[in-house]
């Protein structure tokens, strides 16, 4: 039996790691194509600059992901999910709810991190599919005015399919991503067989001889350097879907060591033949079919790639909704049996004309490649601001030995955000724009929501109120069970308010629902029926930031379908029009966006999953 156990562990953890070589590494595993040839050009074409810089990029590398992330973020996990959203969902409540100075400050970079994400979701895959696209030009240059329409071509087939799902493709990632990995290590070992020279930047250094020598100017270096971390966040987000077992043997098995090799054999190839640089990647392979074949492969990757940061982007604006940090939003789930795979319309259109405007306006990985780091090095530095406040919190009793640590990654951090902040007129100001732009989008709905809580329990009809009326006689008892989703545990819902007193009626038996959210990613605990009188019962719904809101199936559980049957239920919901106060807590300018934001989430009745035939709509009006 234990050894029957043990062989169904190791098949789930091998399928586990298949998968994370698809999707949580289709990011950085793309990297060499353009990270090294734009950090070389930064860093100076002498043989003491080439080792200098190929050195950083090693060492970069080692730390931020071998260290960092492998061994530290992935253990700062909310119950075995990651990303920003969930590092923010573990500190205190006091942080957590914090409006003004240092813990509404704090609060607000978590938001710009998450919204630095999103950023990169648009970035990347503009950046990666073009520069795999500009290999044509090592087929042919004259072939170079192929580079953006083609772009452009995949990437709008590539959103297109978005609706169809993810679990097809996902089939191949990993073998497509594995086969990637290894074509990466045999050209790197080859260009390093021809000239070992290269492995001499294993020696650190080299980097520390060249940051001495160069001094500030490394900055601008390590600005393009930090281009071969591109996609270690998603080590992090994608965790809640592998596990940190696979994610890591992906990396130390294969992806970790692949990765160098490339970056080995692109110096070892410049270090014999200068006139490479700038081509240095694909200028590895031996033209005609090898490099045709090379060209193939190198687009699925950069495609598996977009794939991978689309997916994240679409359960990163899940999570934020979930959290109430964003509108409701209509979310498609495209598999039943993957509560990961989802399809979010509006947030797909906006990636995909995203990355095709930035293609259209860039027209190179080159350009790119300045828009592209600053987003990575702000997110990265948000991690390590996390892993301090948890180590004052989660992990109190090791403080004093991470504390200096995580310091230590904060020094790196800060200086690769200082790095990537000399782009800012050449294309960083673009992900700072528009992260500080959905941060404060985000900052709004939650200001928002707060102050449309207050007033809904400064309006609300109150429950005794609802049972006079309902013993007058004056209000027409319908023989029905009526159930009201509520957004504020307590209170008397709106729709049955409308009910009252434009219908004259409300039903035999009401049910109030309420959905708990947590900050916990999935809730295991069943819904909560309590019956408060003879004719009003409440049922709470724990349900985590990445579960959907199905309040249906949620009725027709076990610990809820012996009181009432949902099926013979009828659905009472509320679309609300907000009209601006004079006194409120929001400004002018919060107010036009908080109720544009308000008018444009989707109907409760979609959120909930409500079925369509048993639901009763109400339109009001409410001041906030």
């Amino acid at each position: 039996m234990p050894t029957r156990k043990k062989k169904s562990g190791l098949k789930r953890t091998s399928v586990l790691t298949l998968g994370a070589m698809g999707v949580v590494y289709g990011d950085i595993g793309t990297s060499p194509i353009y990270a090294f040839n734009e950090a070389v050009r930064a860093g100076g074409e002498t043989r003491f600059e080439i080792l200098g810089v190929l050195s950083l990029v090693f060492w970069t590398l080692t730390t931020v992901v071998s260290i960092k992330y492998l061994l530290f973020v992935l253990k700062a996990d909310n119950r075995g999910e990651g990303g920003t959203l969930a590092m923010l969902a573990q500190l205190s409540e006091k942080i957590r709810s914090g409006k003004k100075g240092i813990l509404g400050f704090t609060v607000f970079i978590f938001l710009m991190a998450a919204a630095m994400e999103f950023s990169d979701g648009i970035l990347t895959p503009a950046i990666s599919v073009i520069s795999a696209v500009e290999g044509i030009k090592t087929l042919n240059p004259d072939l170079e005015f192929l580079v953006v329409p083609v772009t452009v071509l995949i990437l709008g087939a590539l959103f297109i399919l978005q609706y169809k799902g993810t679990h097809r493709l996902g089939k191949v990632f990993g073998p497509v991503m594995i086969v990637w990995f290894l074509a990466l290590s045999v050209v790197g070992i080859n260009q390093i067989v021809r000239n070992p020279d290269s492995l001499m930047a294993l020696n650190p250094m080299y980097a520390f001889n060249f940051v001495a020598s160069h001094g500030f100017q490394t900055l601008f270096v390590m600005a393009s350097v930090i281009l071969a971390v591109t996609g270690a966040e998603a080590l992090f987000a994608d965790l809640g879907h592998f596990g940190r077992g696979p994610i890591r043997i992906g990396w130390f098995g294969l992806a970790g060591i692949a990765l160098p090799l490339s970056y080995f054999g692109q110096g070892a190839l410049i270090l014999r033949d200068p006139s490479a640089i700038g081509n240095s990647f694909f200028g590895m392979v031996p033209s005609g079919v090898p490099a045709l074949l090379f060209l193939v492969i190198t687009t699925l990757a950069t495609i598996i790639a977009s794939q991978a940061l689309i997916s994240a982007v679409a359960s990163l604006a899940s999570q934020a909704s979930q959290l109430g940090l964003l509108p409701r939003l209509r979310i498609q789930h495209t598999n039943q049996e993957e509560r990961g795979q989802i399809f979010v319309p509006f947030v797909n259109t906006i990636v995909g004309l995203g990355s095709i405007a930035l293609v259209l306006i860039f027209k190179s990985s080159s350009a790119l490649a300045g828009a592209y780091s600053f987003a990575i090095a702000f997110t990265m530095l948000v991690s390590t601001v996390g892993l301090i406040l948890l180590a004052f919190s989660k992990w109190r009793k090791f403080r004093f030995v991470l504390l200096p640590i995580f310091v230590l990654f904060l020094f790196l951090d800060l200086t690769l955000f200082a790095a990537s902040a000399t782009k800012l007129i050449t294309g960083a100001w673009l992900p700072l724009l528009a992260g500080f732009c959905l941060a404060s989008i985000m900052w709004i709905w939650r200001k928002g929501r707060f102050e449309l809580d207050k007033r809904l329990s400064e309006t609300s009809m109150s429950w005794s109120r609802v049972t006079r009326l309902r013993n007058s006689g004056k209000v027409t008892i319908t023989n029905n069970i009526g159930i009201y989703p509520s957004a504020v545990f307590g209170l008397v819902p709106q729709a049955l308010e409308q009910q009252i007193t434009v219908l004259g009626s409300m039903p035999k038996q009401i049910v109030v629902v309420t959905v708990d959210s947590k900050d916990t990613p999935v809730s295991h605990k069943p819904p909560v029926y309590s019956r408060v009188s003879e004719y009003l019962a409440t049922v709470s719904v724990p349900s985590g930031f990445m579960e959907q809101r199905n309040v249906p199936r949620a009725l027709r559980s076990h610990a809820v379908s012996e009181f009432f049957d949902e099926r013979e239920a009828i659905y009472f919901v509320t679309d609300r029009t907000l009209i601006p106060a004079d006194k409120t807590g929001l400004n002018r300018a919060e107010e036009i966006i908080f109720t544009t934001l308000h008018r444009n989430a989707t109907t409760p009745a979609h959120y909930y999953h409500l079925p369509e035939r048993r639901v009763i709509n109400f339109d009001i009006s409410i001041e906030v």
